[in-house]
């Protein structure tokens, strides 16, 4: 039976068209038989060719069968890799690795840093755990077990390597940042696995990098200036010199944990309590061994060349300003102030005596302390001072007796406009002078005639050298 060639529907034999489609059946031509040609054998002559080239050349692999082969590799490599995963975890299930264990630890500044000596050692805790974690999960039998942590441990020794440099325990410092330390473990293998039967144990080695506090350049005299109490030249140093800021944070703990981090010297010499610091001293501030540990706790070095510090001391230095030294220094202004409030105290000491006549003004000095001289800090001591001599005359009982009166205890002080404030060494304001206004603060003294009054000023050369004006002069007969 045959099929119709447009619908393929079977049609009958005989049939001229497809009862289905309507289509018009095709019959084939029948084929008539074709003559065969005698043709001759024809004989090669020489050698006879090779196999290969009388073979046809085989058919080419079709890209589908070769997309198959690929598709079976790489589901080939696939469980390959799965059952590997597999067989490396059930292998790994039933080890420690030692190594796992070991976390060095560093302290200290990079140069001086050093290893935590108990560092070099197995986490005993962490190790424990994961044992007894690993003897469950594999269901080892423990029965025949020695096993004990402390016994384990005690069985791992380590040898401590710097590079290539084994270092012992005494010389485990002065270590850098960054340095590569290596702790090798020692142990016998089959020792701890004859503790635990089952259990295997690995691990050879552990390498860190020091890990340092890096020590960063610091000018521990930074905006530095002295504090001194009292009045130049007799001031005193007062301990801790200010600093600017966060700096005076570093004294304060430097302090509590060290010891004062600083060593002071006057003109050279280390300062003692009852040295005296005048204006013009050259004051030097040294960081001793207490400021640099403290510094390096911080992690801070001090920069090259800036261990110490010299300072010249001036007048903004002192808290309570300076003595006015010689009466070339004491300005006009001040001088007739002080003259002023000093013939005001004259006056009233002379009506609290019933004098009649008012006191006479006859000549001043300026007394400048002498060289060499330890003159304390205090008016009960010797300080450089102006004094005044009156007369007064007292006719109360029918004759006239003239006596004099000295009024000392005069200091001119010198200051900077803005001292005690906080910009005052940065911008010193202009100097100004001032005095004890104050006339019960100074000192009076009774003297009988010219002779007691001239002895007042002798009896006190060693001390004093005084300047004093042509009237005062020639009332005593004085001569330098």
């Amino acid at each position: 039976m045959k099929n119709c060639t447009n619908c393929q529907a079977p049609i009958n034999a005989g049939d001229a068209f497809c009862s289905k489609c309507g289509a018009k059946v095709q019959v084939a031509a029948q084929a008539e038989p074709k003559a065969v040609a005698f043709q001759p054998k024809t004989v090669q002559l020489g050698p006879s060719p090779s196999p290969s080239s009388t073979q046809a050349p085989a058919p080419k692999k079709s890209k589908r069968n070769m997309k198959g082969i690929l598709a079976g590799i790489f589901v080939l490599l696939a469980v390959i890799t799965l059952a590997g995963y597999f067989l490396l975890n059930r292998g790994s299930s039933d080890t420690i690795n030692l190594e796992d264990y070991i976390k060095l630890e560093f302290e200290g500044t990079d140069g001086e840093g050093y290893i935590v000596e108990k560092s070099v050692s197995l986490n005993k805790d962490n190790l424990d755990r994961d044992i007894k974690k690993k003897i469950e999960a594999e269901g080892l039998n423990t029965e025949n077990s020695n096993y004990n942590i402390d016994q384990l441990v005690s069985k791992v020794k380590f040898s401590v390597y710097k590079g290539d440099e084994l270092i012992e325990a005494e010389k485990r410092k002065n270590l850098n940042n960054h340095d590569k330390i290596t702790v090798k473990l020692l142990y016998d293998k089959s020792d701890l696995e004859d503790m635990i039967p089952g259990l295997h144990f690995t691990g050879t080695s552990v390498t860190q990098e020091a890990d340092l506090i890096p020590l960063v350049g610091f000018d521990p005299f930074k905006g530095f200036y002295p504090k001194i109490k009292g009045i130049s030249p007799n001031g005193s140093l007062s301990k801790p010199s200010q600093f600017e800021g966060k700096d005076l944070d570093f004294i304060a703990k430097a302090t509590a944990k060290y010891g004062f981090p600083f060593d002071y010297y006057l003109n050279g010499k280390e300062i003692s309590s009852n040295d005296p610091i005048a204006v013009g001293d050259e004051i030097e501030i040294r960081l001793n061994e207490s400021g640099k540990n403290a510094l390096k706790e911080q992690g801070k070095t001090v920069e090259k060349g800036k261990d110490s510090k010299k300072y010249k001391v001036t007048l903004a230095d002192f808290e309570e300003g300076a003595y006015v030294t010689s009466l070339s220094k004491v300005d006009e202004d001040t001088q007739e102030a002080i003259s002023k409030n000093v013939e005001d105290a004259a006056k009233a000491y002379a009506a609290d005596r019933n004098y009649k006549d008012l006191p006479k003004f006859e000549g001043m000095a300026f007394a400048a302390i002498k060289d060499g001289v330890d003159w304390g800090g205090t008016f009960d001591s010797k300080i450089p001072q102006l004094v005044y001599v009156y007369s007064i005359t007292d006719t109360s009982f029918g004759k006239s007796k003239t006596s004099y009166f000295v009024i000392s205890k005069i200091a001119v002080i010198e200051q900077v406009e803005n001292h005690g404030k906080a910009n005052v060494h940065k911008k010193p304001g202009k100097t100004i002078q001032t005095f004890e206004k104050n006339a019960k603060k100074y000192d009076f003294q009774s003297m009988s005639d010219e002779n007691d009054l001239k002895n007042y000023f002798t009896r006190n050369i060693d001390t004093y050298t005084y300047t004093m004006d042509d009237q005062l002069k020639s009332l005593i007969n004085w001569t330098e």
